[in-house]
């Protein structure tokens, strides 16, 4: 008894002394704006209680015994805080820390809010009209992406289109398809160095030389009206107010390389011209002028992946003159195992059967890289000047080794005969945009300002002896339905194939606006204008060999061959060889009323547009030469009422349209990836009213909630689909009727402590109707066919799109991680002119993984993981209600049948960042 009295009395005493510790808890804000302070240290001096501000701002400290404690509060570039408190309980306390200020001689420095980080990112989105989304550089270095299209895929309501190798290229926006979009680079449209298109191959762009990313998807008059998916900006990086350098060196590896080797060839010889450009059209070319080298594949182990970043950036004479110069160098090696199947449904039996079936395996280089200039002048509080310039590319360097088998079998119906091609393709891509321009901003009064550029770009397309080598063999179907391959192989055809393009720019914007008060409101009335002139002209060139003599046995080296070219002039009358110009003229008035609560923008805008082209087609070819002209009147409303001073309640209209492609109008024929593609001079612009709705809520200016509803209504909306043209199926765009697109958006972030959370979910709903073939066979029994409508999804459009990423911060330790879930939802691909014979890209899931420690004073180390599950792309035709699978026994099938199969492993990237900011 008296030894539990003993230990009650000691258990008592602990508790005793337990209960008169505390916490001391609270966040630590900037003073003048209320951004939340990350990684601030807050220290109990002469104690070892300290700790770091988490990614919400707050901080606590726990078990700190009764007492009285000198506090210190330390953050770089800010003013240190000294403050006593009493701990006899616990206490919460928030600080509010002020920027510091620097006298050097007679000069003051003010430190700016950072626009880089995520809280400028959320107050843009909270103080703009329109309806935006916006990714900070601090979001983007901490992400596992390195180019800008892949970070896209973070924006809700934004899903990608990869390249061949299953790297992100283009962004789909709220199920609009690529060519809705536009992309602009500090609020200025870039050309295009895609060989087909006016939409900008996102993954040019190198993610470490963007400031911030900004998605805007309602637009409002100031902005050109070519977009009815969205508009992307990528803001670039700007002169801080000091010296700060940034430099990063990584390395890395794709595991393909693990099990595969890397199928290379020698570019040493490349011409960049072809014979006939090289040496006038009158130029008759010979074997001779094709050296090998390019089709003398040899299997290596890749080198590993490389990553150079560097940036420089300061003001100079008292703070007038800032000068920012960046760049960036990524090599790196990927690939892609590939099974294809072109596969149709027998509408005369309701039968799924394959007709060819590729296993196809790519190689791929990609050489990114990227540099920029920024320069700005303030003359005084008045007037800025500032000029930009930079020179941005992608050489891809890939080959591909396909293997055809080809079934001539009664579509899997006993013996039959077939054979089997084995194509190499060697190519190179050299894609450059280059753009300098140079704006002014000027205030004249209070009331009355004026910006202004001045701007040329260019884009170009270099692709090169494009080089094709295919040998065959005999296969034929015994009775027991085993595949027997002869096993001699034979040279057929050879290709080399040169085509490059260049697209410019000059224009000029201008705008003024003028604010005064009407009853006591404040308005602004602004109007402005656009011209571009732009110049595009494109070379085509292919040239055709034989094997000679025909069906030569084939030994396994290229230079044992012989061959005999067909065509020594190349193709100088080839569609593909056209000039083309366009002016754009663009006028619009725009008011904005603020009646505090309640904010009321709108406008029109008008646009012009006179487009004219030339080929060199035979004057037999329709849309030889053609010119189109039109007008647009496209006006916007905007509102946003905002209940509290961190909830907005938005609701938009605008018009908008979209332009063909200058080379879909072209009459062309080409042979590429898939299928032969075909021009169509007679597409017509699509227009669209657009309609959106969002309820927004920013709390400690980091976390948010965004839910929103658009519905968009496309007339004469531009696909590409199968066409059938006598007894050969072309890949062609088309307008089809009309279409309507609507859908909802959530967007969620939250930051606790160490902790936080980022979430969207995207529903979209799409709806065109199209005319569809289906075959049949009559009471005559012969097969016939006729026209049916179908309704379907847009091309491109997934019902459901989401992203989870789960982000860790420890600023005491200098540890930040991020885990990204992407999923995207089954979506078409490729439209069919048969009716249940759409090629469905499954829906699949992507995660990808980064991590960083600091590792030394300005020294941090990453870690980068890509495809960490190793997702394949899978597409699908789905069987109609009546298939039969006792008529396909040779078909593994439920619902759909696969006929489509990319896997592109994982890559893996390792590196050190540094960071110098001047004190």
């Amino acid at each position: 008894m008296k030894n539990l009295f003993i230990s009650l009395s000691l258990i008592g005493v602990f508790f005793s002394s337990y209960s008169q510790n505390h916490s001391f808890s609270g966040k630590v804000i900037e003073n003048n704006t209320g951004e939340s302070v990350i990684g601030a240290t807050i220290m109990l001096l002469n104690t070892d209680f300290n700790t770091a501000t988490g990614l919400d701002g707050s901080f606590i400290i726990r078990n700190i015994p009764q007492g009285t404690y000198d506090v210190e509060i330390r953050f770089i570039t800010f003013e240190t805080i000294n403050q006593k408190i009493t701990i006899d309980q616990n206490v919460k306390i928030d600080f509010k820390i002020k920027e510091s200020s620097l006298l050097l001689g007679d000069v003051e420095i003010i430190a700016t809010r950072d626009e880089s980080s995520e809280y400028s990112a959320r107050m843009s989105e909270m103080k703009e009209m329109k309806v935006l989304n916006v990714i900070s550089s601090k979001e983007i270095e901490v992400s596992p992406d390195i180019t800008v299209a892949n970070v896209l895929q973070r924006v809700s309501g934004v899903s990608l289109e990869r390249n061949s190798n299953g790297d992100g290229q283009f962004a789909i926006v709220r199920g609009m398809d690529k060519r809705y979009n536009y992309t602009l680079v500090n609020g200025i449209k870039v050309p295009s160095p895609d060989p087909r298109n006016r939409y900008v191959p996102l993954d040019i762009f190198p993610s470490d030389l963007i400031d911030r990313l900004e998605v805007t998807k309602a637009l409002t008059p100031n902005m050109e009206g070519d977009a009815i998916g969205g508009v992307i900006d990528m803001k670039m990086k700007s002169a801080p107010d000091r010296l700060t350098v940034n430099f990063n060196a990584g390395t890395g590896y794709n595991q393909l390389y693990f099990d595969n080797k890397y199928r290379s060839f020698d570019r040493s010889a490349t011409s960049m011209e072809s014979p006939r450009i090289a040496n006038g059209k009158d130029y008759q070319a010979t074997v001779d002028d094709f050296p090998l080298n390019s089709v003398d594949f040899q299997n290596t182990q890749p080198p590993i992946n490389q990553i150079y970043g560097l940036s420089v950036g300061n003001r100079f004479f008292k703070n007038k003159l800032g000068v920012l110069v960046a760049g960036s160098y990524q090599n790196t090696y990927r690939g892609a195992n590939s099974l294809f199947m072109n596969t149709f449904i027998d509408q005369a039996t309701n039968t799924p059967y394959y007709e060819i079936v590729e296993n196809r395996q790519f190689s791929a280089q990609q050489v990114r890289t990227g540099l920029h200039g920024k320069v700005d002048y303030e003359f005084n509080n008045l007037h800025k000047l500032e000029l930009y310039v930079a020179n941005i590319s992608l050489n891809d360097f890939e080959t591909r080794t396909r293997n055809d088998t080809i079934l001539k079998i009664g579509r899997g119906q006993g013996p039959g005969t077939g054979r089997i091609e084995l194509r190499e393709r060697s190519r190179q891509r050299y894609q450059k945009i280059y753009n300098a321009t140079l704006q002014g901003t000027h205030k004249f009064t209070e009331k009355l300002t004026a910006d202004w550029s001045a701007v040329y770009s260019l884009a170009t397309n270099d692709d090169p002896d494009l080089a094709q080598l295919m040998w065959l063999t005999a296969v034929t179907r015994n009775s027991d339905g085993e595949l027997v391959q002869d096993p001699i192989m034979y040279g057929t055809d050879y290709t080399r194939r040169w085509s490059n393009n260049t697209d410019g720019d000059i224009a000029g914007y201008g705008n003024i606006k003028y604010a005064p008060k009407l009853f006591n409101l404040p308005i602004e009335l602004s109007t402005g204008g656009m011209y571009r002139h732009k110049d595009r002209q494109s070379n085509f060139d292919e040239y055709l060999f034989r094997a000679s003599p025909i069906f030569q046995e084939w030994s396994g080296d290229v230079n044992d061959g012989s061959w005999t070219l067909f065509n020594s002039i190349g193709t100088p009358t080839d569609p593909l060889n056209y000039t083309c110009t366009e002016d754009v003229l663009a006028l619009y008035g725009m008011f904005k009323v603020d009646f505090k609560k309640l904010e009321v923008m709108g406008g029109a805008r008008y646009e012009g547009t006179a487009f004219q082209w030339i080929s060199n087609a035979p004057v037999t070819v329709k849309g030889k030469t053609g010119s189109i002209t039109y007008s647009d009147l496209l006006p916007s409303i905007h509102f946003k009422y905002k209940p509290t001073d961190k909830q907005n309640i938005r609701l938009s209209y605008f018009a908008s349209i979209s332009r063909p492609s200058f080379y879909e109008v072209i009459p062309f024929e080409i042979n590429e990836e898939d299928f032969r593609e075909r021009g169509n001079p007679f597409l017509q612009r699509t227009t669209a009213d657009n309609f959106d709705f969002r309820y927004e809520r920013f709390t400690n200016f980091l976390d948010k909630i965004m839910l929103g509803f658009f519905y968009k209504r496309l007339d004469n909306p531009i696909e590409s689909a199968l066409a059938i043209v006598g007894q050969s199926v072309f890949l062609q765009p088309n307008n089809f009727g009309t279409a309507q697109n609507m859908g909802i958006e959530f967007d969620f972030t939250k930051y606790i402590r160490k902790f936080g959370i980022r979430f969207f979910y995207t529903y979209t709903n799409s709806e065109i109707t199209t005319s569809k073939i289906v075959r049949f066979r009559g009471e005559d029994g012969n097969l016939t066919s006729r026209q049916e409508n179908q309704t379907r999804p847009l091309q491109g459009q997934s019902d459901h799109i989401s992203n989870i990423s789960l982000l860790y911060k420890d600023t005491k330790k200098g540890l930040n991680s991020q885990l990204s879930c992407v999923y995207t939802g089954k979506r078409i691909i490729s439209v069919s002119p048969y009716l249940d014979n759409d090629i469905w890209q499954r829906g699949f899931v992507q995660l990808d993984f980064s991590l960083e420690k600091e590792i030394g004073k300005g020294f941090t180390a990453y870690l980068k993981i890509n495809n960490v599950l190793n997702t394949p792309l899978r597409a699908d035709i789905l069987l109609p209600n009546t298939f039969n699978p006792e008529q396909a026994p040779y078909l593994d099938a439920s619902e759909s049948v696969l006929v489509r199969e990319d896997f592109y492993r994982q890559i893996y990237f390792l590196g050190v960042k540094y960071r110098f900011v001047k004190n």
